[in-house]
């Protein structure tokens, strides 16, 4: 779905994939403190959308769907070195697109 909504330029349909992708890993691991991340990262998510911070469908979205689909295959591989590696990397990857865009907005803004 995240994939689909990328591909077709559809944000809410990327969104939605996204929102589905993170909920289903985190759930699966049995992990609480996980679980919790999951939730309140998707909460900052959804607030930084409504001041106008976005990292969808344009910006990094070619790149999460990639990851996405490492860390899915490290799961179906049964690989946990591999799939934790591989969320690792899209942690820092999404960090770091949120600094960049609000670092933009502080010190570069037109306005």
């Amino acid at each position: 779905m995240c994939r689909h909504g990328f591909e077709t330029g559809r944000e809410e349909l990327f969104n939605e994939g996204d929102d589905a992708f993170h909920t289903a890993i985190a759930t699966a691991s049995h992990n609480m403190f996980l679980q919790v991340a999951v939730r309140e990262a998707r909460r900052l998510q959804a607030q930084s959308s409504l001041i106008g911070l976005r990292g969808s469908v344009g910006g990094h979205a070619a790149k999460a769907v990639e990851e996405h689909d490492a860390i899915y295959q490290a799961i179906r591989a049964g690989d946990p070195e591999a799939a934790a590696q591989a969320a690792a990397t899209h942690i820092d990857n999404t960090l770091d697109d949120y600094r960049r865009e609000i670092q933009q907005r502080l010190f570069f803004s037109s306005h």
